[in-house]
């Protein structure tokens, strides 16, 4: 954890993209208030141990930071998963012919009995569909994209919208 009184908010982008390329598994920026009533961010980063003097030597030269705080007793429980593919296929909306398709990796995350829990549509996946999507001249939400996806993959069967059909 390392707290931060002078990052502006256009550089949390860049901090994250950083941190997650040294290792970390998954970064946090909380905004918050200093004792002196100064606005600041937390940053909570989930790094191996082996990684935290690398990531701190990159927050000290790149924003200056006095220190950091490593919380040792905390225990990351990751859910097993699986990635599977989904392909959503654009049809013609005149002869309902597809002409073309587009593949999303979707996590099934399991229980601890094994059985499938939810489904995590890839956001990267996801804006690329989107943006070939609106190139075919589809419009839909990013949010009705990734309902649609993860509901055909949990579902094990095709769903349709509009002219977009997505299916395991």
């Amino acid at each position: 954890m390392v707290n931060l009184d002078d990052v502006s908010g256009e550089t949390i982008p860049y901090l994250f993209e950083m941190l997650m390329s040294m290792g970390a598994k998954n970064v946090h920026a909380i905004p918050a208030y200093t004792k002196k009533g100064r606005q600041e961010f937390i940053f909570l980063i989930d790094t191996p141990r082996e990684r935290v003097t690398e990531i701190g030597d990159f927050l000290v030269s790149e924003l200056g930071t006095l220190g950091l705080r490593v919380f040792e007793a905390s225990e990351h429980i990751e859910f097993p998963y699986q990635v599977k593919e989904s392909r959503l296929i654009v049809q013609d909306e005149a002869t309902g012919e597809e002409t073309t398709s587009h593949t999303i990796a979707v996590k099934l995350i399991r229980d601890s009995q094994g059985r499938v829990a939810a489904a995590r549509a890839e956001y990267e996946d996801l804006k690329c569909a989107l943006e070939f999507l609106l190139e075919m001249g589809v419009h839909i939400s990013l949010v009705t994209l990734k309902k649609l996806v993860e509901a055909a993959v949990l579902e094990g069967k095709s769903s349709t919208y509009r002219n977009v059909r997505v299916g395991p």
